[in-house]
């Protein structure tokens, strides 16, 4: 995989608390080691002493109070950001694990290519892939492809099935738009299914991509014709929403 690190992952939040940790008791450390003077002010005469040592107390604990203020904002702020970044944790925790993808015959007036066409498609376009391809035209039996449905789902796919219960639907779709060279990849409505769908233009020929991800199943659509974002994206949805079950 191209991006090594999922930032939505359960380690990497480990990871990231540990190293905060790490900081803030170096910072409280050396606030408390740089305030040593002023949280223990010499009496100079024994009538100053009860004065003096209930500044003391009062210096001390007011750091004591404004370090444990800053280390709660801070623990608090990482934890918000982090978890109002949807979805978060391991694929596989987002949604069921059960689903597969059967192709349809007919979504938005395309049309599944079958029989000696589709095989002469699935020769010519041979791929190594764990996904399945579907070819789809705007002519009923028509022979030519207008768009191309792929999915998978965790019975075909081990490998995709073991990185979903790793990793983070972020992670995944980070990773294969970086495979399929699309820089521009943006967040789309991924329907009533869930997951995450995104869609973007490839760098080598502007062809726009929508591909879905979910804790079972992954899908793309390509419709060469189709150069609109939320076109593409609604488009994409019907195609899930026929397909996932």
């Amino acid at each position: 995989m191209l991006s090594a690190i999922d930032t939505h992952s359960t380690a990497y939040l480990y990871g990231r608390v540990i190293g905060q940790t790490a900081v803030l008791a170096t910072g409280v450390t050396l606030a408390w080691v740089f305030t040593r003077k002023w949280r223990n002010p010499a009496a100079l005469t024994p009538e100053e002493l009860p004065r003096v040592t209930a500044l003391r107390r009062k210096r001390r604990g007011l750091l004591a109070l404004g370090l444990a203020v800053v280390c709660v904002l801070s623990f608090t702020q990482t934890f918000l950001s982090l978890r109002s970044e949807s979805p978060y944790g391991a694929a596989t925790a987002t949604g069921p694990t059960d689903r597969t993808v059967d192709a349809p015959d007919t979504v938005a007036g395309y049309h599944l290519i079958t029989g000696q066409a589709a095989a002469d498609l699935a020769a010519k376009h041979a791929n190594s892939t764990s996904e399945r391809i579907w070819y789809y035209s705007k002519t009923p039996g028509g022979t030519q492809p207008n768009l191309i449905f792929s999915a998978s789902n965790a019975a075909w796919n081990p490998k995709g099935a073991a990185e979903k219960s790793q990793h983070s639907l972020d992670w995944l779709l980070v990773n294969f738009f970086a495979g399929a060279k699309v820089e521009d990849a943006k967040d789309v409505d991924a329907g009533p299914l869930g997951g995450l769908m995104r869609c973007g233009h490839t760098t080598t020929n502007n062809l726009l991509i929508c591909r879905w991800e979910d804790a079972s199943t992954g899908g793309t659509v390509m419709a060469p014709g189709v150069t609109d974002v939320q076109q593409a994206s609604a488009l994409t949805l019907q195609f899930r929403n026929a397909a996932e079950h």
